[in-house]
């Protein structure tokens, strides 16, 4: 229900678990020094290594030369880029790159940023499958491997895997997905400009013009080509609808319109406003100030904040001006909404909005951002990363060690500040993961992961070791959808591992299975956070993940189950 987040329902999880015995309190405590997840907390710090001094901005500048005037010529460039970065740092880092790059790249070339969004997001995520390291997922399935006694993966074991499914989905984004999803955000012209629409609103003050009926704030809205959308009292018991309703002191009204009709708004002093907005325009405007659209970022903490509790103006140097959500805001006042990943926001903002790194954690601009550091410090983070990941790669030492020792070094060399570093992090993942592994321990100290692979297993008698890889994939693709992929890894691979023992299958191949399919869930927005992250800039509906990502999905998951069976399983 997302009423609690994931990570803070994870920590309630390992203390009930705690609480009641079912692990010891070391066990319950055994996830914050899990390998898995120290290792995960290493690659976000060097990853943000990689975005800070400006290498990965620098990387996708120079692609995006290269690229043609057409969708498929633009997808033909990036996506293999796309794959291979994506198997070597965090998927969400790499989108959150090419975010406002598609979209300065669409409107710039005159195609629907839609367009090319989607297909970068589903290649990024399967790109993350050729790597050990590739996603936090593939780390945590391997942690529970060796929690188990089964050998770990080496670092390239199953890259030809990950590699063929990759391969598979960036052709058929470029022969057919890219073909059904619709152009919903149309390249950004005058005409396009002025359909984009926000929620704004102002209040009406016991000194305010504006104090009568509906119809006159309509006449006098009509100039700026503002539209009321809804008019509450304070109470908000009452709902004005009619024309000839009047309008009261303290009256709040909702209204759409585009960035320019709002920010001509905001500045007209006939136009009255809460006091606390006022106050903080006052504030705002002692220095220079512009116009900014943004998305809410993956692990920020603003997500669930009502706006009226966060302080824009002491945090960013902003003001909300408007509001943009794929789905109707839930409160008839703007500012008892609650922000949600993906959520686009107009802020007037000082230029340390678009300069500061630390606002990057909690939203990602969606205009061109500035070059950071320099070419030596740039050069410096590439070989550190390049080193560290050649290093587990090649088996000289273990993964944890090897991207803990790329966070001292670039640490050292001054490529990240360690302080930054700790706030851009997404902490979330690792007390998500932290919590959750306790909950692995519990099943099998129970042997209640026992008890549902006898299930399992009784319900597949006489099927054979394929269609147990096929089932157990479906099933788990179909479970990421209501669960975080992380969580549906961490709960699944063990069930998968007594699963294996019980029908005498390698438990790789169904640790694979798992693996691969909570990721993999392309049909709906919600299966993995990459993809809730484009829903509202890419101006998606909820139909266009079915009709693309689920013939998708049910491609890379075929050439998986058949891949995974051949090489771990055969008869």
């Amino acid at each position: 229900t997302e009423k609690v987040s994931i990570d803070v329902t994870s920590i309630f999880i390992a203390f009930v678990l705690m609480a009641s015995g079912l692990v010891s309190i070391p066990e319950g405590l055994s996830g914050f020094s899990n390998q898995a997840a120290l290792a995960i907390l290493a690659l976000l710090i060097l990853n943000t290594g990689l975005e800070k001094t400006g290498v990965l901005r620098v990387m996708t500048k120079r692609l995006v030369d290269l690229t043609g005037n057409k969708p498929w010529t633009v997808l033909l460039v990036l996506l293999p880029f796309v794959a291979v970065l994506s198997a070597f740092t965090n998927n969400t880092a790499v989108i959150a790159i090419f975010l406002p790059v598609l979209l300065l790249l669409g409107d710039s070339k005159g195609i629907s940023p839609s367009k090319l969004l989607m297909p970068v997001a589903f290649i990024s995520i399967l790109g993350g499958l050729c790597t050990i390291i590739g996603t936090s997922t593939n780390l945590l399935v391997n942690s529970i491997a060796r929690q188990y006694g089964i050998p770990p993966f080496t670092f390239f074991e199953f890259t030809s895997i990950g590699a063929a499914m990759a391969g598979v989905g960036i052709l058929y984004v470029l022969l057919v997905g890219h073909r059904l999803i619709p152009a919903r955000r149309r390249p950004l012209d005058r005409e396009a400009a002025a359909r984009k629409q926000y929620i704004s609103e102002i209040a009406i003050l016991s000194s305010s013009t504006l104090i009568g009926t509906v119809a006159a704030m309509r006449e006098t809205l009509a100039p700026m080509g503002m539209e009321i959308a809804r008019i509450t009292t304070p109470s908000g018991r009452r709902v004005v609808t009619d024309d000839s309703d009047h309008l009261q002191e303290g009256d709040r009204i909702l209204l759409r319109g585009n960035p320019g009709q709002i920010s001509r708004l905001k500045a007209d002093p006939s136009f009255a406003m809460t006091a606390r907005f006022s106050e903080d325009r006052i504030k705002l405007n002692k220095q220079e100030t512009h116009l900014v659209e943004a998305v809410v970022a993956p692990g920020s903490d603003l997500i669930a904040q009502r706006i009226q509790d966060i302080d824009l103006l002491g945090r960013f140097d902003a003001v909300l001006l408007g509001l943009q959500r794929s789905s109707r805001l839930k409160t008839s006042a703007l500012a008892e909404n609650r922000l949600r990943m993906g959520d686009v926001v107009l802020l007037e903002a000082t230029g340390r909005f678009v300069s500061d790194p630390e606002i990057a954690r909690d939203f990602i601009l969606l205009e061109s951002m500035p070059m950071a550091q320099s070419r030596r410090k740039r050069t410096l983070a590439v070989v550190i990363f390049v080193i560290s990941i050649a290093a587990a790669g090649l088996g000289l030492v273990p993964i944890v060690i090897a991207t803990l020792g790329g966070v001292l070094a670039m640490a050292i060399t001054k490529c990240i500040d360690m302080t930054d570093a700790y706030k851009r992090v997404e902490w979330k993942v690792y007390f998500l993961i932290a919590g959750l592994i306790p909950l692995g321990i519990a099943l099998q100290n129970t042997g209640l992961d026992d008890l549902i692979a006898a299930g399992f297993t009784s319900a597949t008698h006489g099927s054979g070791g394929f269609a147990v890889i096929v089932i157990l994939y479906a099933f788990t693709a179909l479970v990421t959808n209501v669960m975080a992929n992380n969580a549906t890894a961490l709960l699944m691979a063990p069930i998968a591992i007594k699963i294996a023992n019980q029908l005498g299958i390698d438990p790789k191949a169904l640790l694979l299975t798992v693996m691969f399919a909570a990721s993999t869930s392309f049909f709906t927005p919600v299966g993995y956070h990459t993809l809730t992250l484009i829903y509202t800039p890419g101006r998606y509906r909820f139909r266009d993940y079915f009709y693309t990502g689920l013939p998708l999905t049910l491609l890379v998951g075929a050439v998986a189950c058949w891949m995974i069976w051949r090489r771990y399983a055969p008869d």
